[in-house]
């Protein structure tokens, strides 16, 4: 059909060849409709992208008289969804729609109304009217209980092949990004497709909103969600191939006044190399890692916001330790990556599986390894404590802004001084900055001011992000991690117990020459690898 109307559009010199070899290949990339992309690129106004319409399918244009009402054959979700306004003129029934190109809503609409005369009208006529009739469901369908029929039609809409294409390239192009995180966000004004590449979120063309409910229908499928559930949160998992990389998807919804909030977080099984080497940071930290984790017994934190590469550290840790003489088991939510030799739990709050539940019966089953995804509550801290007493090393992560910070946090869930200090025997923090483009950087020598305040010499370069093609001109490509870790020695054990305000945990750290995050980013901005600005937005 569209290719038709392309064609006819050309032989009436609407379109010269050029603007239709444009439109074909937008038209390749995106679930729109033809004539909503020929209005986006400004190629045809609406008037006379309906004057041509009423002539090509030889359907009258709606004057806008006559009276809408609801008719109990056509569900009001159908209705909003297909933009489809029932109208009472002169005794006729009369269904005034948008789009002509859907073969499939016309054939449906000659079956369920027979009667009906069909009407063509652009956005700007129908919108309102459909807005009135139905209490803002024609521009906002979220929050509303489907009806059979409503669900049927979406799940129609969403096994339409541009729509599988749509939705393929947008993962597609997240992975080839390298994005860890793809959105679609929707508001009043429009949909957002936005994609978090080196930490920064990038906006990409979205899709139109009239596809919006059928693209979130279809990573609701893809993901084994239920897609009449819109007032709800879900969480969901996709497992696919694509560049042919196996590559596992969290899919997370959220509802909003304007619809279904979508973040797909991608977990790229072949871009994680899981080995401590290939984690990027600095050989102080991986030495340090790799000598606690041969211990038998204890406890190590690893620290950081969400996003900077904590699990991946600890992964490729516990993957340096399989060797097939001490037993490993995880408690995750979720598992993020499958490691073969490892026994892998995931934590269900809702069935009252949690992490403090699973870790009791771990205890059981004679675990030498323990890795628990997160320290998030009093009782999960109490059990990580009292295995790492017993015989158990135990990993685990925690959200604080230091590797101090993570005792402090502790102590506050309540878990005693004494314990702590008796099983924690090592804690790092990490972040991922930016690394610089080796295509476009440039050196430049720092200024006293700069100098002065972090020790750096004066005939030393630093580099600086300047932008190219290689790196969608922003200066930087790809991440690196910093870090810092601190060994729990007898002295610090005991300025635990002393003293364990954060003050006096950062003085003792200070006298066993502790590096800090900063100073670890400072060393890698000297190497060229970073900036002294992109280390103080992440760690300062």
């Amino acid at each position: 059909m569209a290719v038709d109307i392309l064609e006819a559009l050309t032989a009436r010199g609407i379109l010269d060849a050029e603007r239709r070899e444009q439109i074909s290949a937008l038209r390749a990339k995106s679930p729109q409709k033809l004539g909503k992309l020929l209005v986006d690129t400004g190629l045809l106004n609406a008037e006379a992208l309906y004057q041509f319409y009423g002539e090509h399918f030889g359907l009258p244009l709606w004057n806008g008289d006559g009276e809408p009402f609801l008719d109990e054959r056509l569900p009001e979700g159908f209705i909003a969804y297909n933009r489809v306004l029932p109208v009472r003129q002169d005794g006729k029934l009369i269904l005034a729609i948008e789009d002509p190109e859907d073969d499939g809503l016309l054939d449906m609409l000659g079956r369920l109304l027979g009667d009906a005369q069909i009407q063509l009208a652009p956005a700007q006529k129908i919108g309102p009217a459909l807005n009135t009739l139905l209490g803002d469901q024609g521009q906002e369908a979220a929050g509303e209980d489907l009806s059979v029929d409503d669900i049927s039609h979406l799940k129609d809409l969403a096994l339409e092949a541009p729509i599988i294409r749509y939705v393929n390239e947008v993962i597609g192009d997240g992975v080839e990004m390298g994005a860890s995180d793809i959105h679609l966000e929707p508001s009043k004004a429009r949909i957002e497709l936005r994609y978090r590449v080196d930490g920064v979120l990038i906006t990409r063309v979205p899709p139109a909103r009239d596809d919006y409910a059928a693209v979130v229908s279809r990573i609701k499928i893809l993901a084994n969600l239920d897609i009449a559930e819109r007032r709800l949160p879900q969480d969901g998992r996709i497992r696919l191939r694509t560049s042919g990389r196996e590559v596992d998807i969290r899919v997370s919804t959220l509802p909003t006044n304007h619809g279904e909030d979508v973040v797909m977080r991608i977990l790229d099984q072949k871009s994680q190399a899981l080995t401590l080497d290939a984690t990027g940071l600095s050989t102080h930290v991986t030495d340090a890692y790799r000598a606690n984790l041969l211990r038998s017994n204890g406890l190590i934190l690893v620290t950081g916001p969400t996003g900077s590469g904590k699990s991946t550290t600890l992964y490729s840790g516990l993957q340096s330790i399989i060797d097939g003489t001490r037993k490993i088991i995880t408690v995750e939510d979720p598992v993020e990556y499958e490691i073969p030799g490892i026994t892998q739990i995931q934590v269900n709050e809702g069935a009252g599986l949690t992490f403090a539940g699973v870790l009791r019966s771990i205890l059981r089953h004679d675990p030498d390894v323990i890795f628990i995804g997160e320290i998030r509550d009093r009782e999960t801290a109490e059990i990580a404590v009292q295995a790492s007493l017993t015989g158990h090393l135990v990993l685990s992560t925690i959200h604080t802004n230091s590797a101090t910070g993570a005792i402090g946090r502790f102590l506050d869930m309540g878990v005693p001084d004494y314990l702590l200090a008796s099983s924690l025997i090592a804690v790092s923090a990490q972040r991922l900055v930016r690394r610089l483009c080796e295509h476009c950087k440039t050196p430049e020598l720092p200024d006293p001011t700069t100098c002065a305040r972090f020790g750096l010499d004066p005939t030393q370069p630093l580099y600086h992000a300047n932008g190219c093609p290689k790196c969608a001109r922003t200066g930087y490509r790809g991440r690196l991690p910093i870090g810092e870790i601190l060994e729990v020695t007898p002295e610090f054990r005991h300025q635990i117990l002393a003293d364990p305000s954060a003050e006096h945990l950062n003085e003792q750290a200070r006298k066993m020459n502790f590096r800090t995050l900063i100073q670890d980013g400072v060393i890698r901005a000297q190497g060229g690898l970073t900036t002294l600005e992109e280390v103080m937005r992440v760690a300062g």
